[in-house]
């Protein structure tokens, strides 16, 4: 069982009685929290997994938060005032201190979003809306960027065109303000530092980040967990579930008679990710366009929808998910007529999960629909943290991946396809679409920037390197009787502020 670590502060004489009630309060207020065996990183603006982003939202903030229903508030702004033009962003910051006791200033605001820039983080596709920020990409001179101290307080963003998006986009773990005075001195962010969340990093170990709540947030629950244990693990996620090593099952396929068992010693469920998304990415140095063209043609996403049996399963037809402006949710938006391909035999590896038999009836769906005389499908089986690595490193020849979004608008999807960016793995690199990306952020009504979502993810699943599945998740959203009660996450496990989630009181 993973051990758990309590700090009990016993004044004068105490019963056995009131120390063994004191620990199994403080027992109950600590979660659990088990994540696949994957390189977790805590630095908001190198993360590249949902798990990462998960544990990084608690430990750090930005100028401003979201609320479960995606309205923007602010968070470590006290206010802010937008001009007429649209074209700059006056933020005045709150008296609070990072938990190292570190006054939060302008210039920490400054320096973190010249850091996204500085590392190339995915973020820097979204925001290269601030002024400059091409010229300061080729000299690191600060003097070109367009974020601004007017003074301790106070911060001054320029736009080089208005946005409709930048206040959602500041919203994001991203752009969390970090415990940083230069942004080249510290690329690889030290966990010692201090954190702008209201959690802070109590302890780590190999794979394991323990922490612990140090501050009080506007969004509390009564009872918010006071220490959280992330954990990596190959285990069986059932099994450390059902020995009481994990809390959440809530990112985890969990079978009919499992869940019973497990409803039956008090895990509750709650609606989990509703906005996630799974496709298949085809490598264009493996894959030919050809090739590519006849796979896309050959899914039918409402029958495997239905063959994979799971009712929270929805056909994907593209990129953004339903329910978002610039959704499409009847049919696929290419052309359905072409010729079968009839060239030069061509064989590719299909990764997918190991461990997982969804995954694999997944894949073997995929090979079945696919496989011709012509074209010939091998499946692989690899761990997560390998199929991540040939995914992100653009090695994979063909892999089913999944991607949740970033923050409550069809454009944190998009910008995922701009070229010239490290965080663009789907092997589209056409500016082209860069251009319709940028032009459609410059659109304040929704609803023409809906049309123009619509065609941009036209002309990216036209270059047939990714495949739309499915939106939503086969998970369980299933959690362990410590929680009382578990707010709705639609866009994610890894968007959701563990201070909201309230634990039983014994």
């Amino acid at each position: 069982m993973i051990a758990r670590h309590f700090k009990i502060v016993i004044l004068g004489a105490t019963t056995i009685a009131m120390l063994a009630c004191t620990k199994e309060r403080k027992e109950n207020m600590t979660l659990n929290i088990h994540l696949p065996d994957v390189n977790l990183q805590i630095d908001p603006q190198k993360m590249e997994d949902a798990f990462s982003m998960m544990i990084a939202m608690q430990l750090h903030r930005g100028l401003f938060r979201y609320n479960q229903n995606g309205d923007v508030l602010t968070d470590l702004a006290e206010s802010w005032h937008e001009s007429e033009d649209h074209l700059s962003y006056t933020i005045k910051l709150k008296n609070l201190n990072f938990s190292n006791g570190k006054k939060i200033t302008a210039t920490h605001v400054q320096m973190s979003l010249a850091r996204l820039f500085y590392l190339g983080s995915s973020m820097a596709a979204d925001i290269d809306v601030i002024s400059g920020s091409d010229e300061f990409k080729k000299s690191w001179d600060l003097k070109k960027f367009g974020v601004k101290v007017k003074n301790e307080s106070e911060v001054q963003i320029a736009l080089s065109h208005p946005s409709a998006l930048f206040l959602k986009q500041l919203a994001v773990v991203d752009c969390a303000i970090l415990d940083i005075e230069d942004f080249k001195s510290n690329p690889n962010l030290s966990v010692l530092g201090g954190f702008s969340g209201p959690y802070k990093l109590k302890k780590t170990e190999i794979s394991k980040f323990t922490l612990e709540k140090w501050r009080k947030d506007s969004i509390d629950s009564a009872r918010p967990p006071l220490l959280i244990s992330f954990f990596a693990t190959k285990e069986s996620p059932i099994s450390l579930a059902m020995t009481d090593q994990t809390d959440s099952l809530d990112t985890d396929k969990v079978d009919a008679d499992s869940t019973a068992k497990l409803k039956k010693i008090g895990w509750v469920s709650s609606p989990t990710e509703l906005t996630y998304e799974s496709f298949v990415i085809l490598n264009p140095k493996f894959v030919p366009f050809e090739v590519r063209r006849e796979l896309y043609y050959k899914i039918d996403q409402k029958h495997l929808v239905k063959t994979l049996g799971d009712q929270k399963l929805i056909p994907a037809f593209g990129l953004i998910p339903n329910g978002f402006y610039g959704g499409i949710l009847e049919k696929p938006i290419l052309e359905q007529n072409h010729k079968p391909y009839d060239g030069k035999r061509v064989s590719f590896v299909l990764d997918y999960l190991a461990g997982s038999e969804f995954d694999k009836k997944l894949a073997e769906y995929l090979k079945e629909k696919w496989t011709t005389d012509k074209i010939e499908v091998v499946l692989k089986e690899i761990s997560r943290g390998e199929k991540l690595t040939r995914m992100f490193s653009k090695t994979a020849e063909a892999t089913v991946s999944r991607k949740g979004t970033d923050y409550p608008d069809g454009y944190s999807v998009l910008t995922y396809f701009k070229g010239k960016y490290e965080s663009n793995y789907f092997h589209v690199d056409d500016p082209k679409i860069d251009e319709m990306i940028a032009s459609s952020a410059k659109e304040f009504s929704q609803e023409k920037r809906a049309r123009m979502y619509q065609k941009i993810q036209k002309s990216i699943l036209a270059h047939y390197t990714n495949i739309p599945l499915y939106f939503g998740t086969p998970a369980s959203g299933l959690w362990s009787d410590k929680v009382e009660t578990i707010p709705a996450h639609p866009l994610g496990f890894h968007t959701m502020p563990f201070e909201t989630i309230l634990m039983r009181s014994n």
